[in-house]
């Protein structure tokens, strides 16, 4: 891993508007301290992302705060296309928050911090860990989900599910929020999480084509130095080739047979022939056979030689 400085270069600050609405709810309700007590608990879990992150040499573009801790937003968005850096960044926030734990306890055995202190701050530890954990993108789950989903599944599959299952947890808080004002208890914060959930959720619905086609491209323009496993698909000639590549994983190279009309393979291609083709006009709508025809591999007679 490359040495990097604690605070990257040119890295911007942005505080989400729900996190500067939750901070002046506290206020109003005469909870300064604790206000303050929760800002620190989420920069040092963002930190513990940051830090991650650049000591694997990403670049950190920005770092935006948000009401359950944080977002670092890489240059390029290259998150996602490691599963094991995305898990190592992803766990390195939720580990922070037990770290914390570990120091607010030592220090109130030494007699330094009060009950209450100890006790919110072990609390605002849980909560802000336990929630980032949940498999539901952005948070710190859903890129472990994606991550260890994306080898089989393919890299828009896993983040797809990551996707399905935030709008199915941002229904689900919204849904007791509501329970909770109809029963009398008065608690925001599962609407304010629940809705900021389901918006990022629609945003990353939005994108994915856009992170899709980021992700060929580095595999496109990628020089990897060691070894890669190797997947296979069959597939029939007449499956476009965005079908195709959208069972593309990281970390795998990717070799495809392509069956005729008999389900007998007609030639193999290599990840780079299809990567290459997304990027031509109206490339994603080929069919593999078109492929074939274009670059004159529809007679391949490689099957031999594997």
């Amino acid at each position: 891993m490359s040495k990097r400085s604690f605070w990257p270069t040119g890295m911007k600050v942005r505080v989400h508007p729900l996190f500067l609405l939750l901070l002046l709810a506290s206020i109003g309700a005469g909870m300064i301290v604790e206000t303050l007590v929760l800002f620190t608990i989420v920069i040092v879990h963002e930190l513990g992302h940051i830090f991650v992150a650049t000591s694997y040499g990403y670049r950190i573009r920005e770092m935006q705060i948000l009401p359950y801790g944080g977002v670092a937003k890489l240059e390029h968005g290259a998150m996602g296309w490691n599963p094991r850096h995305e898990v190592a960044i992803a766990i390195a926030g939720p580990l922070n928050n037990l770290l914390m734990i570990l120091v607010a306890v030592l220090l109130h055995a030494a007699g330094w911090w009060s009950d209450g202190l100890t006790q919110f701050f072990i609390k605002g530890n849980l909560m802000i860990g336990f929630f980032n954990l949940l498999p539901a993108l952005p948070l710190d789950g859903g890129r472990i989900l994606r991550a260890a989903t994306s080898g089989t599944r393919g890299f828009r599959a896993a983040t797809e599910v990551a996707v399905r299952m935030s709008f199915g947890i941002a229904l689900v808080l919204i849904l007791f929020g509501l329970l909770s004002l109809w029963a009398g208890y008065v608690n925001l914060a599962f609407l304010m999480l629940g809705s900021f959930l389901l918006f990022s959720a629609w945003e990353l619905r939005k994108g994915m084509r856009v992170d899709v086609i980021r992700f060929l491209d580095a595999k496109r323009r990628g020089k990897k130095s060691s070894a890669q496993d190797v997947r296979q698909l069959a597939v029939p000639e007449s499956m476009r080739v965005g079908e195709v590549i959208e069972q593309f994983a990281p970390d795998a190279y990717h070799m495809i047979y392509v069956l005729d009309e008999r389900k007998k393979v007609q030639t193999v291609l290599e990840e780079e022939d299809l990567v290459s083709v997304v990027f031509e006009e109206n490339g994603m709508h080929w069919t593999l056979r078109q492929v074939l025809e274009r670059t004159g591999k529809g007679n391949d007679k490689r099957l031999s030689k594997l």
